[in-house]
């Protein structure tokens, strides 16, 4: 009996193996032969000529392969004889070859061949995504090691499945094919949401985070001190489920809203936005979904756009669509209601107006845009009644806008915050992250312990557990509800006292939450945490070949990589000397912070918004007006010939009486932002590098400026600012009683036909605007 169990459990032998597929597939045991008979002539173990007497043995035909008749087919042999062939080249291969070796080979023959199947199914446009599936599981069942696939046979195959499911773009296609393997198509499949038949892919935004995960891990396995890193469990909604979505609720005519201007875009907007939000998804949509909440139970999620555009390599389309928090708290009922919703909000974003007109402008609105959208947990722990990250953050492979001439563009930036990540890469008007350069972390922004606590973070956002939603929590409320709760405390908290910040060590029960102050000198001086950051973004970088920005998050224990994509540049300029003759009288401003290497030549309108006049405004439906206007102003003066000059932080999340509220379409036209900043202490301030905001800039080719007025030795002509004309009745008659606060000066009209000049030195961190 043991005898006969073990006969039953044992491998079948290689012989075994080659009967069986002779006798139940035919054609991949020919599959298999030939193999056999290629690499016996590669090893030189066999020769063409060897083969030529075996056939001609076989066919009983001396002349068999030397028929030289050019006009008339050469003969063929019979199945009996190819039969014959086969056996021959079976027998060679025994011996010459040892078991182990021909087993091997036999499993790369049919490794060979699902490959072969399964790219032929992946550039089938009508091969369901069920075949698909099933046969990169098979694929990844084939025993690890042993021969392997020729580098030809993989990258064929990976380049169908990348071109089926990823993306068809050429540009990432090129480094994409060289990082994920066929393997990995398998583990991603089963975690697609998507209809039988189609073509729809998972998206730009999932491109990247497949690709940054692959990458880094075989960075990891290679060596490279990337060091201890995950990615969330995550689910995919293909990019073709929108169109069943959009059929379904007969919503197919509302997609040509793009192809409207201005207000009449935004009103649209506002309708469709409501029709999506009442739409009912497919059966099989609903099914899947239900299932995925089952298995995550009540953990919060968050739902990111992952659109056919989204995260290329020459438009990254920063913040353009929306990624929505879902608390996911209560019953499978109300959790898939306000998964759905935060679906459709994802969906209708394809038409936010900035997103329409950065579409104009890169020549993409022909372009059918489909969006796809990720599923992922948020990364995190629950704290008292809030979710949220210990922190999280983004970071970037290059930093053009410098704090210290000791920086290198190389030595890239991160943008830290405690709690979710929105913050870092939000512009919000009333608080600060922390900004270091992961490649020399000491370089502070801001040194004594007062400039400090007063640009540091105070606000956290979070998901608040209780009420299922989305806030923000300031930092000693959260603190007194966390106490000893909150993760790595010590490395992200100082203690403020008697006007000095001491390290946040021990147990934090008897610290007055109003002491502590987000400073990560822990997380900078104690761990390696910047070093591990520029060894991802360096990794990254030289898989991209450009630059990248990487979204991550902490949850206390682990780091997690959320987003990676190329990272917008700024224009490339060369160095022009400032004039040093310029008389004073035609100096308008000057500035010695934050400058980038640029030039600004021939501008014809200044915007300005006075900080004194905005300031005063106590109404908040006439600080959104200003806005507004600017967005009016945008759109009729001429195309990148006019500058925009205001107080705070534009087009920041928070209090609007920080900054002038505006979106990338308020400002798409303009040659260049100017950001005025009014002395309130010997500080550094955040002036947003990083955000989504300035990404846009960068990325626009949009220059930007912050101004400091009363430091010392700087230009600042209020006289000419202030005393100019002001145009803007004239161009907008609707908006004449905003005179006060927006003013439009054509200096053509009031320099006696001169214009405005800007030239930027990076290298002399100088800059000056002056009429020429």
């Amino acid at each position: 009996m043991t005898g006969e169990r073990e006969d039953l459990t044992r491998e079948p032998t290689w012989r075994e193996m080659l009967d069986y597929h002779r006798s139940e597939s035919p054609v991949l045991y020919e599959k298999i032969i030939r193999h056999f008979l290629l690499v016996l002539i590669e090893e030189d173990l066999m020769t063409l000529e060897d083969l030529e007497q075996q056939v001609s043995r076989v066919a009983g035909d001396a002349d068999f392969l030397h028929w030289s008749n050019p006009n008339r087919p050469a003969p063929s042999l019979d199945e009996t004889a190819v039969e014959q062939l086969r056996d021959i080249v079976r027998e060679k291969a025994a011996d010459l070859w040892s078991d182990e070796k021909i087993e091997d080979l036999i499993y790369m023959a049919i490794k060979k061949d699902l490959a072969l199947r399964l790219a032929e199914m992946a550039d089938d446009p009508f091969s369901s995504w069920r075949e698909i599936g099933r046969e990169s599981l098979e694929f990844s069942k084939m025993p690890i090691g042993g021969a392997t696939l020729s580098l030809s046979d993989a990258m064929g195959t990976r380049v169908a499945l990348i071109r089926r499911l990823l993306s068809d773009q050429l540009a990432y296609l090129s480094i994409a094919k060289n990082v994920l393997t066929i393997r990995d198509f398998s583990e991603i499949m089963s975690r697609v949401i998507g209809p039988e038949q189609g073509l729809g892919k998972l998206g730009g935004k999932a491109a990247g985070f497949i690709l940054a995960h692959d990458a880094l891990t075989k960075a990891r396995r290679q060596g490279r001190n990337v060091g201890d890193f995950k990615t969330p469990h995550t689910y995919y909604i293909r990019s073709d489920v929108i169109l069943d979505f959009l059929k379904a609720n007969g919503l197919g005519d509302l997609t040509n809203i793009k192809y409207r201007e201005g207000d009449d875009l935004r009103r649209q907007f506002s309708i469709l936005q409501r029709l999506y939000r009442s739409g009912r998804f497919p059966t099989y949509v609903v099914k899947r979904l239900s299932g995925i909440l089952k298995t995550l139970g009540e953990v919060p999620l968050v739902v990111r756009s992952s659109s056919l555009l989204e995260d290329r390599l020459d438009a990254a389309f920063c913040g353009k669509y929306s990624s929505l928090f879902v608390a996911n708290q209560g019953s499978l009922h109300d959790r898939m209601q306000e998964l759905l919703r935060a679906v459709t909000q994802v969906y209708a974003s394809v038409f936010n107006p900035g997103a329409i007109q950065y579409r104009k402008e890169r020549g993409l609105l022909d372009f059918r845009e489909e969006m796809a959208c990720i599923i992922q947990p948020v990364v995190g722990r629950r704290i008292g009644r809030y979710w949220l990250p210990a922190f999280a953050g983004v970071a970037f492979g290059s930093n053009d806008y410098t704090w210290s001439p000791r920086l290198r563009r190389e030595d890239g930036m991160v943008r830290l915050v405690a709690g979710l990540g929105t913050r870092a890469v939000d512009r919000v008007g009333e608080d600060y992250p922390k900004l270091f350069s992961p490649g020399q972390p000491s370089l502070r922004t801001v040194v004594h312990p007062d400039e400090i606590l007063r640009y540091s973070q105070h606000y956290v956002d979070v998901v608040d557990l209780a009420n299922n939603e989305f806030v923000t929590v300031p930092l000693e409320r959260l603190m007194q509800e966390a106490g000893n709760r909150f993760p790595i405390a010590q490395q992200i908290f100082s203690i403020y006292r008697d006007g000095q910040l001491i390290p946040a060590t021990g147990l934090l029960f008897n610290v007055d939450p109003r002491d502590l102050v987000i400073t990560f000198d822990g997380l900078l001086e104690r761990t390696g945490f910047a070093r591990q950051m520029k060894e991802i973004l360096d990794v990254l970088g030289e898989t991209w070949r450009v630059p990248v920005d990487v979204e991550f998050a902490h949850d206390g224990e682990h780091l997690y990589i959320l987003q990676c994509r190329p990272q917008s540049r700024a224009g490339h300029y060369v160095r022009v000397e400032i004039p040093a003759d310029v008389p004073p009288q035609d100096r308008i401003f000057s500035a010695s912070r934050y400058v980038q290497m640029g030039q600004v030549e021939g501008i014809e309108y200044i915007v300005y918004v006075p900080g004194e006049a905005y300031a005063e405004i106590g109404d908040y439906e006439r600080l959104l007006a200003v806005g507004e206007t600017v967005g009016q102003l945008n759109r009729v003066l001429p195309h990148r010939k006019f500058v925009l000059m205001g107080p705070g932080r534009w087009g920041s999340r928070g209090d609007v009486k920080l900054g002038v509220r505006v979106d990338y379409a308020d400002i798409n036209h303009a040659r260049m932002l100017l950001e005025v900043a009014r002395r309130k202490g010997d500080y550094v301030p955040d002036v947003s590098f990083g955000t989504h905001f300035f990404q846009d800039l960068l990325e626009a080719d949009i220059g930007y400026l912050p101004l400091y007025p009363d430091d010392p030795g700087v230009d600042f002509n209020e006289d000419f600012l202030l005393g100019s004309p002001n145009s803007l009745a004239e161009l907008l008659p609707a908006r004449a009683d905003l005179s006060d606060v927006v003013r439009v000066i054509h200096v053509p009209a009031v320099a006696q036909g001169r214009r405005l000049d800007i030239i930027m030195d990076a290298d002399q961190g100088r800059a000056l605007a002056f009429l020429k």
